[in-house]
């Protein structure tokens, strides 16, 4: 017995393929019969779907009947999950609600999506109290048509484009030597509890701040040791190996590969530390770690930042995702929704204006 089905939403920006030279498509009609049986099961519980196969591909459905995390519950999400080893395989999805008789409607037609990396597993939401009200819901089952469409050459373009030049070129000279060692070191800065040893002259070459910080008016009351607070020991060593290094590929980013709340975390507090000090660069390169990895769980807090820390073109992308309503239905779940208002008042009304204009 078949058992899953649907809803939309996905954990990458919205894109347009720049490319396609080949694509292959199919469907997959999924059954979810019993669906009471499967209430109560619990936040986390998945069931899963049989493998099938599409465009040379092996594929399942994960469905949370009571969502995959404390918190969704009011939602009935599933994961679709690659079989084979689908490493940057770009794929077109789309999601319609069949009435019993196969007939579609207009108003449970999901809009194409395209999804540049299949290897992070599209999450879609449906509402239980929208299906439960709804006509698709009959005899405790309900069907829905599963399209996947491979594109088999890319690259894909994102819809939501950074205005600035993303291609800096980065000095040759590095550094990270002296930083390691603590040769020449003339400021020790006291982070918590730990000392960490630098050169004034090279910080005040990258950082405006430390420039009036060392050598500004007030330059000859600073002490060689100087308090930095709220901020952890971590973030700081990593801002100023990127001071050092001058290079976009950070060793903090390496140490926590494939754990996506741990990477949007640090990328969100190393913002808030590039912002601080004038690094326009690292500031960059944060904002455009948390637009590769913005989903709905994270949504309101790297929208409440951008909108803090001046980052127009991270807005504009948090914006564009969360425009769609069964995103935004999502999103107002989180924890974190409700300060995220609190820091961006107009967020509605922006809301608004933007879907009237697209």
């Amino acid at each position: 017995m078949d058992t899953w089905s649907l809803v939309v939403r996905h954990k990458k920006i919205m894109a347009i393929p720049k490319r396609i030279v080949e694509s292959r498509k199919g469907s997959y009609l999924l059954k979810v019969a019993g669906y009471s049986l499967y209430e109560g099961i619990g936040a986390g519980s998945c069931i899963s779907s049989p493998v099938f196969t599409i465009g040379g591909y092996n594929w399942t459905i994960d469905y949370y009947p009571d969502g995959d995390m404390k918190g969704a519950e009011r939602f009935a999400i599933f994961i679709i999950v690659p079989i084979s080893n689908v490493k940057d395989l770009a794929v077109k999805l789309n999601f319609t609600m069949l009435a019993h008789d196969g007939k579609s409607s207009s108003n449970y037609e999901y809009p194409t999506k395209i999804v540049p990396n299949i290897h992070e597993h599209p999450k879609y939401y449906l509402k239980k109290e929208t299906l439960e009200a709804s006509k698709f819901l009959k005899g405790d089952s309900f069907r829905i048509r599963f399209t996947i469409e491979i594109i088999k050459e890319g690259p894909l373009e994102k819809t939501v484009h950074y205005s600035r030049d993303d291609e800096v070129t980065a000095s040759n000279l590095s550094l990270v030597s002296l930083l390691e060692t603590g040769e020449g070191a003339d400021v020790s800065f006291i982070v918590g509890e730990d000392i960490i040893r630098a050169h004034k002259y090279i910080l005040a070459a990258r950082s405006r701040v430390f420039k009036a910080q060392f050598f500004g008016p007030m330059e000859g009351k600073k002490k060689g040791s100087i308090e930095v607070k709220d901020m952890e020991a971590s973030i700081f060593e990593a801002m100023l190996h990127f001071i050092y290094s001058d290079s976009e590929s950070l060793p903090v980013f390496d140490e926590v590969e494939g754990n996506r709340p741990a990477t949007v975390a640090l990328a969100q507090h190393l913002l808030v530390a590039a912002d601080m000090y004038g690094l326009e660069r690292l500031k960059r390169v944060c904002e455009k770690k948390l637009y590769e990895f913005l989903d709905v769980d994270n949504l309101a807090t790297t929208l409440a930042l951008a909108v803090q820390h001046y980052c127009s073109d991270l807005k504009d992308a948090c914006m564009h995702f969360v425009k769609a309503p069964y995103v935004l239905g999502a999103v107002a779940l989180a924890e974190e929704f409700e300060h995220m208002i609190t820091i961006y008042p107009t967020f509605f009304k922006e809301l608004r204006q933007l879907k009237h204009s697209s």
